[in-house]
């Protein structure tokens, strides 16, 4: 299907259909019940499974229109979400076909944005009393304060990304070494609190920020992780890089990708999207620590063959080297390499990989030259 036309089946699906109103009780009114019901329990309204479709738009007419209500949910609005409102703030309403349900759909989820489909044109607004509320805030103090908040949690979502688990006082620390006003334990909670209501990619338990990866229950698997870190040190960089990582999607461009990509392009692939998804999969394939053969299979899902021993050779020391330089949670968001050339015995690190270390499962004739590289037929070497 075309994503275009997706987009905007996805959009009519949320949007009321109808002429564009601009009041939040008119709006209110008009919401289905379902809907009315999940914004009410979004706030957790007392009562609200016995009320009727009525009774519940005058219930959430009232909790909306206290300015507390709106201030705690423009506090948490993420980056993407704030722009959308600052757009919004400007005009009675936006005509746009173009959003994704992920920029408006937690702003919608609160009772704060409201999408019409009228005439095959989408259109958004945050209702004119929503926008009084929010004028009638102290406009430099919130925005300090949400700034601040907003601070705060990206450096608890880059430690999640780049450690796996870190415990919150070094979250803390971390935090305190790179900014003026210093991150108090009571700070941290209340924050916590506050962004509670919103999807997260990591959780808090027992004092320690832990990457949703790991499920709550996975004991084994996260004492592992602590484990192999206890005697190694923490990576961080200075305070433009550390919060990048609060996107989940971010990583390094090393060289080493680069070199990767620039081989996969030149001799295996000429489609520039795939060549371009496939040394990203790889590349969060290394972070997870995954084997190299579990790797080269990602060129076979996608159809991309070697052609000669030679390509197959001339690939697997790129995958490593590309491993060697990623950041991983069990080095503590070093790369192997980093932690490999420790002076420091109290910090040896036993996951950089070198050629000879690996055994590569690849289909492999076998009276093709070894992928080793001894010059020998693969069934008299590796083979055998």
């Amino acid at each position: 299907m075309d994503f275009s036309k997706r987009l905007g089946e996805l959009n009519i699906q949320y949007a009321i259909k109808g002429e564009v109103r601009t009041k939040l009780k008119d709006n209110l009114q008009i919401l289905t019940k379902e809907r009315l019901s999940l914004l009410a329990s979004s706030y957790e309204l007392p009562g609200r499974s016995k009320m009727k479709k009525q009774d519940l738009a005058d219930a959430l007419y009232q909790h909306l229109m206290n300015v507390n209500v709106v201030r705690a949910a423009l506090l948490i609005a993420e980056t993407k979400d704030w722009e959308l409102i600052n757009r919004l703030l400007e005009a009675p309403y936006v005509q746009d076909d173009t959003l994704y349900p992920e920029i408006y759909l937690f702003l919608m989820g609160k009772g704060l944005l409201y999408s019409f489909y009228n005439e095959e044109k989408m259109y958004f607004l945050i209702p004119e009393e929503i926008k009084e509320a929010y004028h009638s805030l102290p406009q430099k103090a919130f925005l300090e304060d949400r700034d601040r908040l907003q601070l705060v949690s990206q450096y608890i979502n880059a430690s999640a990304n780049l450690y796996g688990i870190c415990p919150q006082d070094k979250i803390i620390e971390i935090f305190n070494s790179q900014n003026k006003y210093e991150l108090t334990v009571n700070e941290f909670y209340s924050v916590y609190v506050k962004i509670s209501s919103r999807g997260r990619t990591w959780y808090l338990e027992r004092g320690d920020v832990i990457s949703d990866y790991f499920d709550y229950d996975d004991r084994e698997d996260k004492d592992a992780l602590l484990e192999d870190v206890k005697y190694k040190p923490y990576y961080i960089p200075d305070k433009r890089e550390f919060l990048k990582y609060a996107e989940s999607d971010y990583f390094e461009k090393t060289p080493q990708l680069a070199s990767l990509h620039k081989y996969i392009s030149q001799h295996l692939c000429k489609d520039k999207w795939l060549a371009e998804s496939l040394v990203e999969d790889i590349q969060l394939m290394c972070s997870m620590e995954e084997p190299i053969d579990a790797i080269v299979d990602e060129f076979e899902r996608r159809n991309i063959r070697f052609n000669t021993m030679e390509q197959l050779q001339a690939i697997i020391p790129l995958i490593i080297d590309v491993y060697n330089h990623t950041r991983i949670w069990s080095n503590r968001g070093h790369t192997p390499a980093e932690l490999g050339s420790s002076s420091n015995q109290t910090t040896k690190n036993n996951n950089i990989i070198y050629l000879d270390q690996q055994a590569v499962s690849i289909k492999v004739g076998r009276n093709e030259p070894c992928p080793c590289g001894s010059g020998k037929k693969y069934k008299k070497c590796c083979g055998q």
